[in-house]
Order: C-alpha cells, then structure tokens, then sequence
C-alpha cells in the first residue's frame, strides 16, 4: 500500500536523493560496501555485535514503528496536518533506534531580529546539532499554508545553519529525512534525502542500510567544539577531493572526445571537402573546427545532464531511437561500433527537432512527436558539422570517454552526470583554454590536435571555487545592500510621519498624501544617481517628528504662526506653518543646490528668498497637481 501525500515521489522510485553535489553516488556506494572509513561496530559504539547484524535489528523495530504510524495517519482528520502523530510515534522513536536523545526545544532561536522555530536538537546540550519535525501532511519544500511561518521547513533549517556556527542538520516530515549542511549559496540546495516511505513500504534494506551508516548519531557532531571533525565533515571533505579529481578527470575525457570527432569528420569517406578546406587552410581554419566540435560535446554533456535528471521528458521512441543515454548504452557494446552512420543522423534528426519551433502537427513543433520541448539559446542552432558525415565507431568512441574516467587509482568509473553540477562543466570548458587547436598534414591527409595553448594566461580565466566566489559576494554586496535599507527605513518613517500629521489637516489632505507618495516614488527612483542623499538629521530626537503638530514649550520665542514641531529646541524662527493656499509640499527634496541642514531634512529649496529656513518666507508658487484617480482616492 502506498500513502497519498503531498509530495510526489522520488523520480524513478529511488529512495536516496543526492541534491547539490554534497556526496556522490560513488561515496553511497562506497557505504554500502562498508569500505568507507568509520564503518566499523565500535566507530558506532556497538561491541560484540556485527554492524551487519545490528542494522537488521533496527531495521525490523523501524518498520513495526512505521506500520503504527500508517495505521494513525490513515485515521487522522483530513484538517490534521499530523504533527504530533508524525512525532510522538514515529519520528522521536526512529531516531531513538539511530542512537539520538532528541530534546524538544522550548522556545525558537532568535537570530539578528529572525525567528527560527526549530522543532528539536540532537541531544540535552544547547549547542546540539538542529532537528526539525514537521507533519507528514506538510511538504518540506513549501510554506505551511497556516499560521504565519515565513519559511517552509526545509528552508528554515537550512537559513539557521547558514545564520550560526552548526554546520549540519537534519529536517524530515515522517516521509521524507534529509541532511542539511551549511551553504554559502543562497539559492541552490545541497542536502541528502531518504524516502522513508519507500525504504518501508517496499522493504529497500540496502537503502536503509545508507541511511543508518549516514545519520546514525555517531556521525554528527555533539556540539560546537567537535563540528569540524566529525564523521560527516570527514565525509564531506573527501567528496570535496573526490569532485576535484573526477572534474580533472572529465577535462581530459572532453579533450580525448573532441580529437576523437574531428579526425572521425577529417577521415570519413564522404568528407572530402572537409578535408581540402581543412588542409588549404589549416591553422586559420583549426579555430573554427574546434568551435564547432566543441558546441557538438557540449550538446552532449547537456543532454547527459538533463535526461539522468529526468528534466527533459521524451517519449519510449525518443529514449529507445534518439536520446544520447541510448548511445551511451550502446558505447558498452563493441559490436555497435559499425563504419555506418545510422546514429549520427539519429542525431542530426534531433538537433534539428529541438531547435525548430514552427507549427506542423496539429499545431504544435515536431519536437512534440517524442514529447519534447523546443530549446531556445544558440547551443542547438545549426552548425556546419551536421552536413559532414561519422562513423558510428568514432561516435560511440568519443560517447565512451564521456561516460567513463580513470581514477588515480587506474579504475575505470562511470561518470553519474544526474549529479554533476554546472559548476564542473564550466571548470571543463576553463580548462579547456589550456589547448591549442591545430590541423596538421600526416600522410597526406590532415589530422586535429591539441598543442599548449596561452588563451588561459593570456585572457586570466582561472576556476574560482565557488566557497570564495561567495565570499567575495558577501563582503562586497550586503554592506551596500544593509545601507541602501536603512536609508530607505529613515526616509519612509520620516516622511510618513509629515503624512501622518498634515493629512489631518484641511479638506486637501487627499491631494497631499498624493502628492507625498508620489514624492517618495521619485526619490526611490532617482537614488543613487544624480540626488543628494537624505540622512538623518541629528538634531531630531530618535521616534520624534520634523513637524508632529506638538504645542511649543513654555517660554519660547516663536511667533504664533509657527512651532518648534520635535525639532528640540528653538532655533532661529522655527518650522514655519504650511503657507495658506499652499499644498504643503516639502519643496527641495534631493535638490543639490538647497542649504545644506534644508537637504538633510528634505526641505528647503536653493532660493534664499524662498527658503523656508529664511526670515521672512514667501509662499511657494503651487503648481497645479496631477488628479489623483479614482481608487487612490477610494484607498485614501
């Protein structure tokens, strides 16, 4: 049986999900062998047991656990949202199977002025690692629909440990168990997640098995002060190495690939042109034919990429005549490696269908015949390669040495492109300025190579990891991005103040507060450029107005018609009252040429005449206002 959710299940019916890069699949594999370091009974604190032995015993308390749990969530009211059901009688008992003493947390973590409700911690000490327990009717990856949280439960957890020193947490909804670590990315995820569903309806030990040598308590941190030599940083540090080398390793796969086509193209029977154009003009002619090779593998790596992650769609007949996983299956068998070339016009026919969006079946691309999309960008525009011809042998050749790579050790692994991030593509293509293309004359016949290259050194492109990209980010943009706030919080509370008392104030109040808003507009989109800024004036007393209609204090000196307005003391004639027959608008607002102590409160114009910090003011020349429409009126 299988419970309705509100998520949908993992793609494929996999049970472990790796997201962002922060393992990879050879490291689960590696767990699973229990080849990986730390996997011995007493690194879990089990003794006289094999760890084997002791896994299958949690497994089977696990699932009576989970079988409680189903039978309360098929009894619960459809408005439950099944919090305390999914933790009081599965989620606290299974972790207590894993070895945690979770400590409900009394109140939430308040962070620079945020909340973070998180429901529990890993342990009785303060500074145990953050575990949150969300209802099985609550998707992680969305907003509770009641109450006022800001942030779905996923992205609560993941904003703490980004705010705080924890480096790793965990957040599950009784279906779904992830482990978070901290990310200096704000967008992209990074998380490992087990379907627990899955892993107990269908009785998928070995993913279980994942689960326990992953989270089993041993492999967090107690506190703080163990956080950076725990098992899982351990982990996470080798994948770190492990991406390393298996991004220099692709490099020279993608290189082994273009040498690989562009003597396939040079060499077939059919290219004859090819090779006269390719011999009559060799090095001017090698840039070109590399550019062009080079767009070909880069259509292949994208399309690696979007159908192992299930992002592209496609029919049976794309999967089983046209996509690039039907040749990478092909690649393991040397008798499709044929002198024909039935499966680079396959290609041909594909390219040409994910770049042609007009209308010629029922309406719709011809793409829609294998239920594809049509893809925008240049990357599947024509090129002049696709009227040359390749042999199915070369093709399959270069489609080989982008599936697999040799590692130090001299093993041959297969590269699992559904978790290759952008970022070692773009280090691939970097490298790739190390070489120099060149066409040389062997035999008689013209042969693509690779010579050193200096466009690397010559333009400065050099791979950035991402942790100090970041970084620089961080330091360059938030402290302009903290600024420009809270300067606008000080222009809003000021001038919202002024709103406040004048809209009071006579029968015009409604042009006036028209007017003001349409002020603020300008003022926030002129900042910046050529407007003077509007600080905060230090004579005005923090939460008092410019002009809050206060009666003045006893013994001033101000004339009748005018008033100190929480300006502190009197100073010169005062504030004095908006003229008769004006429209109260603050005239001067971010103009340069106003008095200085007139732009810092944003009045004031450049005439001394005018001003109304002189002595004797004139009343402004109103001009006429813009109407305000029928609904400004209606929202005043």
């Amino acid at each position: 049986m299988h419970i309705g959710t509100v998520e949908g299940r993992v793609s494929r019916g996999q049970a472990i999900r790796l997201e962002g890069g922060l393992f990879g699949p050879d490291f689960l594999e590696l767990l699973k062998s229990g080849d990986a370091p730390g996997q011995k009974p007493q690194d879990f604190g089990i003794e006289g047991r094999p760890l084997l032995e002791e896994i299958a015993a949690t497994y089977r308390d696990a699932k009576r656990y989970w079988e409680s749990f189903r039978s309360g969530m098929e009894r619960l009211s459809e408005d439950d949202i099944g919090t305390t059901l999914t933790r009081e009688r599965w989620m606290i008992p299974f972790f207590s199977l894993l070895g945690y003493h979770l400590e409900r947390n009394p109140r939430a973590y308040v962070i620079d002025g945020q909340s973070f409700a998180i429901s529990h911690r890993a342990g009785e000490n303060d500074d145990a690692p953050p575990v949150h327990i969300a209802g099985f009717r609550q998707p992680l990856d969305r907003r509770p629909e009641r109450g006022v949280p800001r942030l779905s439960p996923h992205s609560l957890v993941q904003e703490y440990l980004n705010r705080t020193e924890h480096p790793w947490g965990l957040v599950t909804n009784g279906l779904r168990l992830r482990l978070l670590r901290k990310s200096p990315l704000v967008r992209t995820h990074a998380y490992v997640e087990f379907d627990l569903e899955a892993i107990f309806e269908e009785e998928r030990f070995r993913d279980f098995e994942v689960l326990y040598r992953l989270l089993h308590r041993t492999r967090l941190p107690r506190g703080l002060d163990d956080a950076h030599e725990c098992w899982l940083e351990r982990y996470y540090l080798e994948a770190i190495e492990q991406g390393t080398r298996a991004r220099d390793r692709l490099r020279d796969s993608v290189v082994e690939a273009l040498r690989i086509l562009g003597n396939g193209f040079l060499k077939h029977p059919k290219n004859a042109d090819l090779r006269k154009r390719a011999l009559q003009e060799k090095d001017s002619y090698a840039h070109k034919f590399y550019q062009e090779l080079l767009r070909l593998v880069y259509r292949f790596l994208f399309l690696l990429v979007a159908e192992e992650r299930g992002l592209l769609g496609g029919s049976d007949l794309y999967r089983e005549h046209y996509s690039i996983s039907r040749l990478r299956r092909l690649a393991d068998h040397r008798r499709a490696y044929t002198d024909h070339e039935d499966l680079w016009h396959s290609l041909r026919i594909l390219w040409y269908l994910l770049r042609d969006s007009s209308p010629k079946v029922g309406g719709k691309p011809l793409a829609s015949l294998l239920d594809l999309p049509v893809l925008d960008g240049e990357l599947f525009q024509g090129l002049e390669l696709e009227n040359w011809h390749l042999a199915n042998r070369d093709l399959l050749t270069a489609i080989w040495h982008l599936s697999y790579y040799q590692d130090e050790r001299g093993t041959i692994r297969r590269v699992n492109y559904a978790y290759l991030d952008v970022e070692e593509l773009g280090s691939v293509y970097e490298s790739l300025l190390d070489y120099q293309p060149v066409i040389v004359k062997e035999n008689g016949f013209p042969k693509f190579k690779f010579a050193e290259g200096t466009e690397r050194k010559s333009t400065g492109s050099y791979y950035t990891p991402r942790e100090l990209v970041a970084e620089l980010v961080k330091s360059a943009l938030e402290p302009v991005l903290e600024e420009r706030l809270a300067e606008a919080k000080r222009l809003a509370s000021s001038e919202w103040r002024i709103v406040t008392a004048e809209a009071q104030r006579g029968p015009r109040k409604k042009e006036y507060v028209r007017r003001i808003i349409s002020r603020l507009g300008r003022l926030a989109a002129g900042h910046g450029a050529s407007r003077t800024s509007l600080r905060a004036d230090q004579g005005v007393p923090e939460g008092r107005a410019v002009r809050d209609g206060l009666p003045n204090p006893p013994g001033s000196q101000l004339g009748p018609g005018q008033h100190s307005g929480g300006m502190g003391q009197g100073a010169d004639d005062g504030v004095p009252p908006i003229p008769p027959g004006g429209h109260g608008e603050l005239e001067g607002v971010g103009d340069p040429s106003a008095p200085e102590p007139a732009r810092r409160l944003g009045i004031g114009g450049g005439n001394p005449s005018t001003s109304r910090f002189g002595r004797n003011p004139e009343p402004p020349t109103p001009c006429p206002p813009a109407q305000p429409s029928e609904e400004e009126i209606a929202a005043l």
